[in-house]
C-alpha cells in the first residue's frame, strides 16, 4: 500500500526538547511526519456510476455503500441465468418423463445457439487481442521515453554538480548556476510526468490482459455448452436413460452456478468499504464510467497511524522493537501521545536529501517505524511530529 505522506520526510534528526511535560530537558527527540497505510477500493465490475454516496474526508464503516454502478445490464444477466435454470430444470423433468419430438427440436436449437455463442466469443477474443497489442505498444513507448528522461535528469544533475563547484570557485556567474538549476528542475518534472504516463499505460495493459482472459473463458464456456447440448441431443434421439438423466442434472447444476455468478456480479455493482476507516480520496464522479479494476476510492484504516523517523548510527542502541516512546505534534502543545517502535531497519542509509543542513545529510542513519498507540482522534496524517525516546508520563495523551 502506498503511503499518503511519502513525499514528506523528516524535518530534522536530533534536537533538544525543552519545557515538555513529563520529560527531561536533556532527552533527545527525533522528527518525522505522521503517515497512514492506504487501501485502494477497486471496481470489480464495470459500468456507469449512478450514485456516489461518500465524500472525501468522511468516516466510513465496513460494508457501507460508497458508490453504485448501473446495475441494469447485470439484472438482465440474472434474468437470463434464471431462465436458463428454468429451461434446464424443465429439460430434466421432461427427460424423466420420456423424450418426444418437441424435445429433440429443442435439443437441435440448443446446439445451434451454442454454435452461435462460440462464434461470438471468438470475435470478442480477436478484438481483445488487438487491444492488448495496442496497450503493450503504448506501455513500451512510454517506458522508453521515461528512461530517456531519467538519463537526461542524471546528466543535468551531474552538470549542476559541476556548475556548483565552478560557481564556488567564481568561474561562472550566479545566473549560469541558476540556469543549470532550472534545467534540473525541468528534467525532474519531465520524469514525474512520464512516470504517471507509464503507470496509466500499465493499468491499460493489465485491463487489456483481463479482457483477453475473459474472452478465452467465454470461448471455453461456449464450447462446453456446445458439447453439452450436442450430447443432450444425441441422448434425446436415443431415448432417455440413466446417463441422460445424470447429464441433464449436471446441466441444471451448471445453470444454477451461472445464476449464482450473475447474482454475485449484480451485488458487486454496490461499491462498499472493506473496513472502518477514513475516505482519503475519490477518483470517480456520478455519471462517469468505471472500468473493471479501476481504483475508485482510497481510504485509510481507522486507528492505524504510524511515524517513520531516522536515528544516527551512534545512537542506535537507544531504540529497540517494542519500546514505548512519546509523540508530540504542534497542533496539541503540551500533550504527549504514546507510540510503540514496531521496526528498526537492519541496514543503514544516508539521511534523506531534503534534510536541511549539509552536515545532517552526510550522516548514516537507521529508519525507525513507530505505531501510534493513542491520540488517533487528534493526530492526522501529514502532521509533523516529534518523537521522544522514552515512555510518556502517566496519564498523558488520553
Amino acid at each position: 500500500m502506498k503511503r499518503i505522506s511519502h513525499f514528506l520526510l523528516i524535518a530534522g534528526l536530533l534536537f533538544t526538547l525543552s519545557g515538555c511535560a513529563g520529560f527531561s530537558q536533556q532527552e533527545a527527540l527525533l522528527s518525522g511526519t505522521i503517515e497512514a497505510d492506504e487501501w485502494p477500493i477497486v471496481a470489480e465490475v464495470g459500468g456507469m456510476v449512478t450514485e456516489v454516496k461518500a465524500e472525501e474526508g468522511s468516516r466510513v464503516k465496513a460494508g457501507q455503500v460508497l458508490a453504485v454502478i448501473d446495475e441494469r445490464s447485470y439484472q438482465i444477466n440474472v434474468s437470463d441465468a434464471k431462465a436458463a435454470l428454468e429451461q434446464a430444470t424443465a429439460r430434466l423433468e421432461e427427460a424423466k418423463a420420456g423424450s418426444r419430438d418437441s424435445s429433440i427440436q429443442k435439443g437441435i436449437a440448443a446446439v445451434q445457439q451454442a454454435d452461435a455463442n462460440i462464434r461470438m466469443a471468438q470475435a470478442r477474443k480477436q478484438q481483445a487481442d488487438a487491444g492488448i497489442s495496442k496497450a503493450k505498444e503504448q506501455l513500451e513507448q512510454t517506458q522508453s521515453q521515461m528512461q530517456g528522461a531519467q538519463h537526461t535528469l542524471a546528466y543535468q544533475q551531474n552538470r549542476l554538480t559541476e556548475a556548483n563547484s565552478l560557481y564556488q570557485q567564481g568561474a561562472i556567474s550566479q545566473k549560469d548556476f541558476e540556469a543549470q538549476e532550472e534545467l534540473v528542475s525541468q528534467a525532474k518534472t519531465q520524469v514525474n510526468q512520464l512516470q504517471a504516463q507509464v503507470a496509466a499505460a500499465g493499468s491499460q495493459y493489465v485491463s487489456a490482459q483481463g479482457e483477453v482472459s475473459a474472452a478465452v473463458a467465454q470461448i471455453g464456456t461456449a464450447q462446453a455448452q456446445q458439447a453439452g447440448a450436442t450430447a443432450d441431443l444425441h441422448l434425446l434421439k436415443e431415448g432417455s436413460t440413466g446417463y441422460t438423466i445424470r447429464a441433464l442434472l449436471a446441466a441444471q447444476q451448471q445453470a444454477q452456478a451461472k445464476l449464482d455468478q450473475a447474482l454475485l456480479q449484480l451485488e458487486k455493482t454496490k461499491i462498499t468499504a472493506p473496513a472502518d476507516g477514513i475516505l482519503l480520496r475519490s477518483a470517480i464522479e456520478q455519471g462517469e464510467v468505471a472500468k473493471t479494476g479501476a481504483n475508485l476510492f482510497t481510504m485509510m484504516k481507522a486507528d492505524q497511524l504510524k511515524l517513520k523517523v531516522y536515528i544516527p548510527e551512534a545512537q542506535l542502541n537507544r531504540v529497540q522493537a517494542g519500546q514505548t516512546v512519546g509523540i508530540q505534534v504542534d497542533a496539541y502543545p503540551g500533550e504527549t501521545f504514546a507510540g510503540t517502535i514496531s521496526l528498526v531497519a537492519e541496514k543503514a542509509e544516508f539521511t534523506p536529501k531534503n534534510v536541511q543542513t549539509p552536515d545532517e545529510r552526510t550522516k548514516l542513519v537507521f529508519a525507525v517505524t513507530i505505531q501510534i498507540a493513542e491520540g488517533q482522534g487528534k493526530i492526522k496524517p501529514g502532521m509533523p511530529a516529534d518523537v521522544i525516546l522514552s515512555a510518556p508520563a502517566k496519564g498523558e495523551g488520553q
